[in-house]
Order: C-alpha cells, then sequence, then structure tokens
C-alpha cells in the first residue's frame, strides 16, 4: 500500500485541486489502516528462534517467511541460520523479524502505538538491559530515540542517535530515518544548541554529526560555517548523508524563493530514499506557502505527514500547516477534515 500511495501521489498534478486529491486520499486512508492492523498481527515463535517475513512479488501474501537464528541485521543484509545453512537476506526484502520480545519491550510498544511516549520510553529504556544481540538493541534505541523527539527531548535524542551510529555505523535506511534533525524553525529544547556544539566538538569528524548537530547550528552564531559544512555534505558518498544535507540547506533559502527553485528542490526530492523525504517535503511545503501557492503546499505538508511521516511533532506541524494552506486556499471543508492529535 505504501508503494501505492507513493505512485499515486508522483501522478497527482499540483493543477489538480486538493479537493480531488483528498477525496481520494480517504479512500486510500482507509484501507492503509486496515492493512497496517493485519500486518501488525503477532505470530508464534518458536523458542530460540526467530520468524522472517521477506518480501516476494510471487508469493500470493506478497512475502514468505523462514524460521532459524537472526545473527546480525544491518544495511548490508540479514544473516539467518538454518538447518539448511546460513542464508544472507538483502535489507531492503525483509519486511520484518519476528522474535521473543521481554515484558518491558512489549510494554513499551503498547504505550508507543498508544501515542504514550513518557510511559513508552521508560519501558524501552529498561528493556534494553535485557537485550541479547546487537540488532535487538538496534531497534531498542531506535525506539527510544523516536520517543525522545516526540517528546521534545532533543539533546538527549542527539546523543542517543550518535551513540547508536558508534553501536551500528551500518544502520538500515529504516533505522537511519528516526535521525531527529531539526526541520522546523524552532526546536522545543533550550538545550539543544549547547549539546550540538559539544557533540560537534567532539564528533567533528563524523559525517552523521555535522548533519544532525549542524541542523540546530544552521541558524546560530556559526550559521555561516555550518552551511559551508553541510553544502560539503552533498557531495558525500553516503546517499542519505549527501541528500540529507542538501535539504537542510533549503532552509537557508525560504526568504529568497521562486517557483522555480522549489521546481527544482522537488526534482531533487526524487532521487531522496524514501525513508527520507518526510522533512524535506515539509520544507518544500513551507517554500509554496511563502509563495501564496496554497494547493501544492497542503500536498507537500500532507505528504510530510501521511506518507513519510516519522517523526510526531513534525507530523502534528504538517498537519495543522496542512489546515492552514487548505482554509487560505479556499478548501475549507476539507481542512476541517484533517485530524490533529
Amino acid at each position: 500500500m505504501k508503494s501505492s500511495l507513493k505512485q499515486y501521489l508522483k501522478q497527482a498534478f499540483f493543477s489538480q485541486t486538493v479537493i480531488i486529491w483528498f477525496t481520494v486520499w480517504s479512500g486510500l486512508l482507509w484501507s492503509s489502516a486496515s492493512l497496517t492492523s493485519s500486518a501488525n498481527e503477532e505470530i508464534e515463535v518458536p523458542t530460540g528462534k526467530e520468524v522472517v517475513e521477506i518480501l516476494n512479488r510471487d508469493d500470493s501474501r506478497g512475502f514468505f517467511r523462514l524460521t532459524g537464528i537472526v545473527e546480525s541485521f544491518n544495511r548490508k543484509g540479514l544473516i539467518l541460520k538454518t538447518t539448511d545453512g546460513e542464508k544472507t537476506i538483502a535489507a531492503h526484502l525483509v519486511k520484518k523479524v519476528h522474535y521473543r520480545k521481554s515484558e518491558e519491550q512489549k510494554l513499551g510498544e503498547l504505550h508507543f502505538q498508544q501515542k504514550n511516549f513518557r510511559d513508552a520510553l521508560s519501558h524501552f529504556k529498561k528493556s534494553l538491559a535485557a537485550a541479547d544481540r546487537r540488532w535487538i538493541e538496534v531497534e531498542i534505541m531506535e525506539k527510544i530515540i523516536q520517543c525522545e523527539t516526540a517528546l521534545a527531548f532533543y539533546s538527549q535524542a542527539v546523543t542517543d542517535f550518535l551513540a547508536l551510529e558508534e553501536l551500528e555505523p551500518e544502520m538500515t535506511d529504516s533505522t537511519f530515518s528516526c535521525i531527529p534533525l531539526a526541520w522546523q524553525a524552532i526546536p522545543g529544547d533550550s538545550q539543544i544548541e549547547g549539546t550540538a556544539r559539544k557533540l560537534l566538538s567532539a564528533n567533528g569528524k563524523s559525517p552523521t554529526a555535522v548533519l544532525l548537530c549542524g541542523s540546530y547550528l544552521l541558524f546560530s552564531s556559526e550559521g555561516k560555517e555550518i552551511e559551508k559544512r553541510l553544502k560539503l555534505l552533498t557531495e558525500n558518498r553516503e546517499v542519505r548523508i549527501a541528500r540529507l544535507a542538501q535539504a537542510q540547506t533549503w532552509r537557508l533559502e525560504l526568504m529568497n524563493l521562486t517557483t522555480e527553485k522549489i521546481t527544482q528542490w522537488q526534482t531533487a526530492l526524487e532521487s531522496f530514499p524514501p525513508e527520507f523525504r518526510g522533512g524535506p517535503d515539509f520544507i518544500v511545503g513551507q517554500a509554496f506557502l511563502r509563495l501564496n501557492d496554497f494547493d501544492p503546499a497542503a500536498l507537500a505538508f500532507l505528504k510530510c505527514a501521511w506518507v513519510y511521516g516519522v517523526d510526531p511533532l513534525l507530523t502534528k506541524e504538517a498537519l495543522k500547516q496542512a489546515q492552514k494552506a487548505l482554509e487560505l486556499g479556499g478548501h475549507s471543508d476539507e481542512a476541517q477534515k484533517i485530524k490533529v492529535d
């Protein structure tokens, strides 16, 4: 369903009204919710084993399952030890890994689904001590960072993400997408600039540290130097680092916009890995809104929130901005249909 949503959005022309788009979206959203509920069903996992769901277009379900022991899982692939020997599965084909979780981790996931992020954070931190393999530690730390970001604990989220990279330098794109970059103008954590400076000083040779800490220092007194370092990162051999650095520099251009420039950004977005399009789409939405081009602004904000959304606070702000764009564009009825939790 996620690929269907993206295919639809690629075919949506800005000359069409958001009213038409929103009507179609309502049907897609309902279908997506149905699929998600079934996809999240847990299965019975044998003691001492894991069950890996692997994408396969030839299977009627779209995937098949293998049972074994997951020895490692990162962007180089998932290594599964089975009765038939060791298998390496490409990371992008891994749909889900079912494994026996501690009670603390289960409680954390329950609270997370209910958006009780403070309680979820507490349980995930406790469950981290019980993790007996690195790939499980990585999964739990990803959840911890997502909770901290949702609670606007940016200083801790940034610190923990750099610790996560140290634990697993070869994170999958799905895991790396929890990177708590600044996309909004004013972060909610007054300590973040000091933390960013300290971490950047200690980890200045790390492209990830420059990207992450730089996103919080872009409008500080060091902004000019940060801008130079981010522009250098746009040539980084790691695509996800280069593309996110590119999008961060767009934030500096929001006061000097043209339609042609935004079109260039949208073209550039096509080369972004899907996991990293949420924040950049938020910037595109802001840009269109500044030019009073309300329909494409609403579309960009809705894509940020509903298709690529990872950060709950950014998602909430994107929905608010989508409402604003729809209202200003004369689509009050559609604006009222958007629910901002």
